[in-house]
């Protein structure tokens, strides 16, 4: 008897027939949000149907339901309401920003689902009873233009800026452009508002009083670059953006940046430093601040930013320094690796998932670190790792559907 199972945003279930359930095994369900009728629900009930889902949504039967789907980013404004008299949910797999003329149009949905993020008016805040988030959500100041998450006021934003505007970004605004005319900002009359500002020294006397009263505020160095996401510190990255830094995410210190590590006139890390050992003394040496400092030994072997990690036991052996796995979204350990050689010379970090068996379960959890998930699903679980990473050897009898919506 065959199986299946589908890995989605949303699974519409509403249609689901007894003839499809009976076809399979067992279906398993992966999703954020399943819609599903009163006979529906009753009928997934009678069989073998896992559901892992966010939020299950129950609709009236044999009402006129109508599911309006967005992928990606969506804009709710005051022109967005259903029809009138129409029932209709709006699903969001990505982010949503409500428009501060949007109350009535929003409040129009049967429900609103994302699973995501979303951004609303502070008018807005507690009068959504219809609004389920399966994610973020932030407030922003009503009449604000929105920005970026992480938005640099250069010299070319001060002559586009519009007159008497409020300005927001979510996270961080960022004035370091030694070009900025803040002269020019002042005249407008434009103002800021966000979480943090980072605010190049030699603009904080003028910059401050633009901003609002709940904005954080760190003064840098003049000539601090901003760096958003993940850096590997390097010749070519110092080359980039210079040697005063701001890093919005982890840095990697690789062994070859001994030659680079004196040139660093200021630093701060948004994250965690990742740096070998023999390199910590020169680091702490230079001007930086960081959230966490992980020293990393010298390994063997490092198997890093793979779709799917292979480990067994003629792999540690071969290396007596150790094996570091890391960065990859499925590690899976062989049946021959016994606890004690993986205790010895095996380290995990910042992976998805770990497949091993119940008696190697408690090592790897020892030696592992930032791992969603650690053991075995058994071998349906198997099958979805062979779908998920390409392998060819698949279960014939397995039928995998991976989708954004689907309707069964």
């Amino acid at each position: 008897m065959k199986k299946m199972i589908v890995n989605c945003a949303t699974c519409d279930m509403r249609s689901v027939t007894e003839e499809t359930l009976q076809s399979y095994e067992q279906i398993m369900v992966n999703a954020a949000t399943v819609l599903v009728t009163p006979r529906a629900k009753e009928l997934v009930n009678r069989y073998n149907v896992a559901l892992n889902a966010a939020d299950v949504m129950e609709v009236p039967e044999g009402e006129n339901v109508r599911v309006k789907q967005q992928n990606g980013a969506y804009q709710l404004t005051g022109d967005s309401a259903p029809q009138a008299g129409e029932m209709t949910i709006l699903m969001v797999n990505g982010s949503l920003t409500i428009g501060d003329d949007a109350l009535e149009a929003a409040q129009a949905y049967q429900s609103i689902q994302v699973n995501g993020s979303v951004l609303l008016p502070k008018s807005m805040a507690g009068k959504l009873s219809n609004l389920s988030v399966n994610g973020s959500t932030d407030i922003y100041p009503n009449g604000a233009i929105l920005l970026r998450r992480n938005a640099v006021i250069d010299r070319t934003f001060a002559l586009r800026a519009r007159e008497n505007a409020l300005y927001w970004a979510s996270r961080r605004l960022v004035f370091t452009d030694a070009d900025l005319n803040v002269e020019k900002l002042v005249e407008k009359g434009v103002q800021f508002a966000s979480r943090l500002a980072l605010i190049a020294e030699s603009l904080a006397e003028a910059v401050v009083p633009l901003l609002t009263e709940d904005t954080d505020i760190l003064v840098v160095p003049d000539g601090t670059k901003f760096a958003n996401g993940y850096a590997v510190l390097d010749k070519r990255f110092l080359k980039k953006y210079g040697t005063k830094l701001y890093i919005n995410g982890d840095l990697l210190v690789k062994p070859e940046a001994v030659d680079v590590i004196p040139e660093i006139e200021y630093l701060y890390v948004n994250g965690q430093v990742k740096i070998p050992q023999d390199l910590v003394d020169a680091f702490e040496e230079i001007d930086a601040e960081y959230e966490d400092l992980t020293i990393q030994k010298a390994y063997g072997k490092v198997i890093e930013d793979m779709v799917r990690a292979a480990v067994d036991t003629k792999l540690l052996e071969k290396y007596p320094d150790g094996v570091q796995v890391t960065d990859c979204a499925m590690v899976r350990i062989a049946k021959d690796v016994t606890p004690e050689l993986i205790l010895e010379r095996l380290t995990i970090s910042d992976c998805a998932k770990v497949f091993c068996t119940e008696e190697q379960e408690a090592a790897v959890s020892a030696v592992s670190k930032d791992v969603a998930m650690i053991g075995s699903m058994g071998d349906m679980g198997e099958d979805i790792v062979d779908m998920v990473t390409g392998s060819l050897h698949l279960n014939p009898n397995l039928k995998v559907i991976n989708a954004a919506d689907y309707v069964m």
